[in-house]
């Protein structure tokens, strides 16, 4: 295991995925009060929980992917048009089709609680990383890992 070559970028990648899969499984997405009382759910909790659930996995297999071809780089996986990157981005772009189906599912703004509300910064910085990744691999000279 070689952490060196794990660069800032790959760090900053699975460090958004990583808080996406907290804010996720943790922090409120739905949050109703009645009187002194407030009820709070995760994403990943009803309604339509399994929204949720597929998004962790999809943002856990982009920190899996990516952890698999820094540190046991000898380990060949199956690839999207054989690109690590682009693997990463088609999973990066399938856990923000995820939010946003829970999202369009309940459409109820005062009913979102700080989870969702970072769960959507997260999500857009996750995509964006994983873009600027791929675009990366895509523009460098052929041959360069």
């Amino acid at each position: 295991m070689n952490v060196e070559n794990v660069s800032t970028d790959d760090w900053i990648l699975g460090g958004v995925g990583l808080l996406l899969v907290i804010d996720l499984l943790f922090l409120p997405w739905f949050s109703i009060s009645i009187g002194p009382l407030t009820v709070t759910s995760a994403a990943t909790g009803a309604p339509d929980g399994w929204l949720g659930v597929l998004a962790v996995l999809a943002a856990l297999a982009v920190i899996a992917d990516l952890a698999i071809e820094r540190l046991s780089p000898q380990t060949h996986l199956p690839a999207i048009a054989n690109s690590r990157t682009q693997t990463r981005f088609v999973l990066a772009c399938v856990a923000a089709v995820f939010v946003v189906l829970k999202f369009l599912f309940h459409i109820h703004f005062s009913l979102f609680g700080l989870g969702f509300w970072a769960a959507v910064v997260l999500t857009a910085a996750f995509v964006y990383l994983a873009t600027r990744a791929r675009d990366a691999t895509v523009t460098a000279a052929p041959g360069t890992p």
